[in-house]
């Protein structure tokens, strides 16, 4: 089963990563080359998902890269960029769509063409800083204007996640009643570490209905070494059983992997206790071991044997759909 072509962030983001081994940011050029202007989340054009709230909690959902611009940065005017992000928003982010209004702006994400030239890491670039503003912005607006006090999760992948991580470092520290209001952060597909869970004054999950905490795992193979994802003292929870150790859960308790084509969102295949997962407590990866026929049709792009970055939402989709659902209903018990 092969994946759309606009869902090309995992092959394309190698190369920034072999440059500096980090990913993250995003920038985009305005019409008058003003890259520090702000992006105005009055505009309901900045948003790729605007929802009139009908449920009692949101989500402030962050996209991961999808652009590929030769400008080095994300044109959110650009018709196709916009139906690359939609296509991702629907096959990630409707794991949260039946627990919670799903609100997710557009960004001016790095884009795989970004200058490295001059800079040590991607997080130096001005297309990092002007990212990662937008998603501030972005999340200000909805707090101030959007959110009307509602407990929230946020959520991302990739490079989304690695925005948030950004997020919550500058902005969840210093207050409390925000990070009371959180129910957890599901920041997939990149590394938490103890340096960002301090600066942001949360703890990361330990069961499966702790609540104001930080879920976090990179999908591997057992072979596998790990990708550029996985940092030095990375985080780990098991999406199956909900555990922080070694512990294997195995495939009769994965609820459902859900397959889409991420340009596109459309739905593909669904597969029952489709793989199991343990996490190797030496790295911080999430283990887990798929059907051969899938090793062989499944694209991973260039990355080392068995980095299995692009399905960290797919392999283990009714599991996440589940737990959000848990932490939502020990979130409103306790609070």
């Amino acid at each position: 089963m092969k994946r759309g072509k606009g869902y090309n962030y995992a092959m394309s983001l190698i190369l920034v990563f072999i440059a500096c081994s980090v990913l993250y940011c995003g920038c985009n050029k305005d019409d008058d080359d003003d890259s520090t202007s702000k992006l105005e989340y009055t505009n309901p054009d900045n948003w790729v998902s605007l929802p009139s709230p009908g449920k009692d909690v949101d989500v402030f959902y962050v996209y991961p890269t999808v652009s590929s611009n030769i400008t080095g940065a994300m044109d959110i005017t650009n018709n196709e960029e916009r139906a690359l992000a939609l296509g991702i928003f629907k096959s990630q982010a409707s794991v949260f769509e039946a627990e919670a209004n799903v609100f997710a702006p557009y960004y001016r994400q790095m884009s795989t063409n970004v200058d490295m030239t001059g800079v040590a890491l991607a997080t130096d670039t001005k297309e990092f800083k002007q990212g990662a503003v937008d998603v501030e912005d972005a999340f200000e607006y909805y707090i101030q204007n959007l959110n009307t006090d509602r407990p929230f999760i946020i959520a991302g992948h990739s490079q989304g996640s690695m925005a948030l991580i950004e997020l919550i470092k500058t902005r969840f520290g210093g207050d409390a009643e925000l990070r009371n209001r959180m129910v957890a952060a599901y920041l997939l597909g990149y590394s938490v570490t103890d340096a960002d869970l301090s600066a942001s004054s949360l703890t990361f999950a330990q069961n499966a209905t702790d609540v104001g905490v930080v879920v976090a795992y990179n999908t591997q193979s057992v072979t596998s070494a790990g990708g550029p994802m996985l940092l030095p003292g990375a985080h780990c929870i098991n999406p199956l059983n909900w555990r922080t150790d070694d512990l294997y859960a195995d495939s009769t308790i994965n609820l459902g992997a859900v397959f889409f084509n991420d340009a596109t969102g459309e739905f593909i295949r669904e597969v029952e206790n489709y793989c199991g997962a343990q996490i190797k407590t030496s790295t911080g990866g999430l283990m887990t071991t798929i059907p051969a026929e899938d090793v062989e049709t499944l694209e991973f792009g260039p990355y080392a044997e068995g980095v299995y970055h692009r399905y960290d939402y797919a392999f283990w989709y009714r599991n996440l759909q589940k737990n959000v659902g848990d932490r939502i209903d020990a979130y409103l018990a306790k609070n």
